[in-house]
């Protein structure tokens, strides 16, 4: 990250954007920290919640076109203590 940063021009401010994506695997049942996300697909109930692992994405968008982005840091989003889903 250290490179992309010196990379990154000293005049204006970068635009920088971050995004949750939730990888859903509800089958999973001895996937450890398995949690509750918000998701975009709708499951039984018809409820936008899905149980898998959450991602955290920050890029900079290099252009105000913005055709793509550079990811700066992608990693998962953990608890804190042991996961509590029922079933599981």
């Amino acid at each position: 990250m250290q490179l992309y940063i010196k990379q990154m021009p000293t005049q204006g401010r970068p635009l920088l954007t971050g995004d949750h994506t939730a990888w859903s695997r509800p089958d999973a049942v001895t996937l450890q920290e398995r949690t509750i996300e918000h998701s975009s697909v709708t499951v039984a109930g018809n409820k936008s919640i899905s149980i898998g692992q959450g991602y955290s994405t920050i890029a900079w968008i290099l252009e105000d076109s913005g055709s793509w982005a550079l990811p700066l840091r992608h990693e998962r989003i953990t608890r804190i203590g042991k996961p509590n889903i029922e079933g599981s």
